[in-house]
């Protein structure tokens, strides 16, 4: 148990060495592309910034403090979910290419290897954003650190629904579109506007179907005063939402069927 542990640990880390080597070997575009992203994720802060300087600092109880908040732990869990396991929004293309196939035959844990075989570089930018984010809005030392964690278990939460979602390829075929709706349009905008500016329904959407409740609203209600219990229902979500997501991934196997292209894994 220890064994496998520690040779899955080293695994991981090397795999991470590679990707950093290879985001690194094109320098110029690797920093170009993490430049944009935060250019473009500081725009939409300007946009607040004149929100609330039109509203006296407060819209109905929401404060400027909540939108860095809900802006810090998405941006850079979504950094943390694509730079570092980018690969996990490939599984339906292996899916539908037959490409899974090379993942199967190596001796390592299915999810780890699709996860850590392809880095999204431009991604770096959101992480840089979402770190540099959260210095700027705790007030302690042991908030920056709450921040951070809220980063990994968002992270966590985002790489269950990519497993999710894309595992559907199994049946619809090619789900690039249907998912990057759900990705880029529901999970990274439901957590970055404030929750009470939706109705019921859509809330109960963001606490099952799509949950951006525990990526970035319930940690924004702590930072506001609530209880600081409420970190367990966060950290209890997202390894449910994991459990959950690689049971079906599995479950899905028993129905894939192998390609008959001889490939290697990149």
């Amino acid at each position: 148990m220890i064994s496998n542990l520690r040779n899955t640990l080293k695994f991981v880390l090397l795999s991470l060495k590679c990707n950093f080597k290879a985001a690194f070997e094109y320098k110029k575009s690797f920093i170009i592309q993490s430049v944009f992203m935060i250019i473009n994720n500081f725009f939409f802060l300007i946009y607040w910034v004149v929100v609330f300087s039109l509203n006296d600092g407060n819209l109905n109880g929401i404060v400027f403090k909540d939108i860095l908040i809900i802006w810090a732990i998405p941006n850079g869990a979504w950094g943390l979910a694509n730079f570092l396991f980018g690969g996990l929004r490939d599984i339906d293309k292996l899916i539908i290419s037959g490409g899974l196939d090379t993942y199967l035959l190596q001796p390592k844990n299915l999810i780890i290897s699709i996860a850590l075989s392809k880095s999204r570089f431009h991604s770096f930018g959101d992480l840089a954003y979402g770190v540099v984010l959260a210095m700027l809005v705790a007030e302690t030392i042991g908030e920056l650190l709450l921040l951070y964690l809220f980063m990994i278990t968002g992270a966590i939460l985002m790489m269950a629904c990519y497993i999710i979602v894309r595992s559907f390829a199994i049946w619809f075929g090619d789900m690039e579109n249907i998912a990057s709706t759900y990705e880029n349009s529901l999970l990274i905008t439901l957590s970055t506007y404030p929750m009470d500016i939706f109705g019921n329904v859509i809330k109960v959407v963001m606490f099952t179907v799509v949950p951006t409740a525990y990526i970035s609203h319930i940690p924004n209600m702590i930072f506001k005063g609530y209880d600081i219990k409420l970190s367990l229902i966060v950290f209890v979500a997202s390894i449910l939402y994991f459990g959950v997501a690689a049971k079906f991934f599995y479950w899905i196997l028993k129905r894939y069927e192998s390609g008959n292209n001889i490939a290697m894994k990149d």
